[in-house]
């Protein structure tokens, strides 16, 4: 049989160095991506950094930028317009969450307010269905009775359901709109 051909079984030291190999590659790949600058000091030793060359070291010496560069290196001429920058950069952002929030909790209340207000209709809705229904009865000619003060049955005359009549039909007038 040929040696490639044989079984994993019976070459278990291959397998051992394929899986002590792989994460040796792995960090080697990070450490190799993480060193994005490359560049020579004044004693012209190598370097090898994910930050910028201090600015001391010639442009002629910087052998290696980062593919892509999000701002251009900071020079010594202008060392406060970075934290000012940053500092911008964190008031908008912070100015940015006010007016979210502010947006947010205004939605909200306007929420609230359609909320109550289709409550509102609702409960107008079942009032008026209500006073229509009691008009309807006492307009059906029925004996109606009323409970007084101490609690006994008393039969309509016609002067309290008149003024029964004109008060479901301000009821009407107020809740059927």
């Amino acid at each position: 049989m040929h040696p490639f051909m044989q079984s994993a079984k019976s070459r278990p030291h291959v397998l051992l160095r394929a899986a002590l190999a792989l994460p040796a590659l792995l960090l080697v790949g990070q450490t190799a991506q993480a060193a994005q600058w490359k560049w020579l000091d004044a004693q012209g030793v190598m370097h090898y950094s994910d930050v910028p060359p201090p600015s001391t070291v010639p442009a002629r010496n910087i052998l290696q930028r980062p593919a892509q560069t999000v701002a251009p290196m900071q020079t010594a001429a202008s060392p406060s317009s970075a934290p000012a920058g940053a500092k911008q950069q964190a008031s908008s952002a912070l100015e940015k969450k006010i007016a979210e929030k502010k947006a947010a909790d205004q939605a909200a209340q306007e929420q609230a307010k359609l909320r109550q207000q289709q409550e509102q209709a609702l409960q107008n809705q079942q009032n008026c269905l209500q006073a229509q229904q009691q008009l309807q009865i006492l307009d059906s000619g029925q004996r109606m009775v009323q409970i007084d003060a101490q609690g006994q049955r008393t039969i309509m005359d016609d002067a309290q359901r008149a003024a029964e009549h004109a008060r479901i039909a301000g009821l009407i007038a107020q809740y059927c709109r």
